[in-house]
């Protein structure tokens, strides 16, 4: 961090947050799009269940590698607070 407000240069983007900065900010009731690419089934699971703790929204895009399992216990953690976006 450069210790500059956003407006002053600095780039602040979701994808560049930790897992755990994700999670803080959906169970904070943050309503999210974060993409599928680089994390595993088991991160969006986690992720899936703080949105719903924090009676938010999960987007997730980039969908195209998860299998039908995956997809549904991702489902099944947000229950109703998730969708999927390819």
């Amino acid at each position: 961090m450069t210790g500059m407000k956003p407006d002053q240069g600095e780039t602040m983007t979701i994808g560049t947050k930790m897992q755990n900065q994700l999670e803080d900010l959906l169970s904070s009731g943050a309503a999210l799009e974060v993409s599928a690419q680089g994390k595993m089934a088991n991160q969006l699971v986690d992720l899936a269940v703080c949105a719903k703790r924090g009676g938010s929204h999960l987007t997730i895009k980039d969908i195209g590698l998860l299998m039908q399992n995956q997809l549904i216990d991702i489902a099944r953690a947000g229950s109703g607070h998730v969708t999927f976006k390819d």
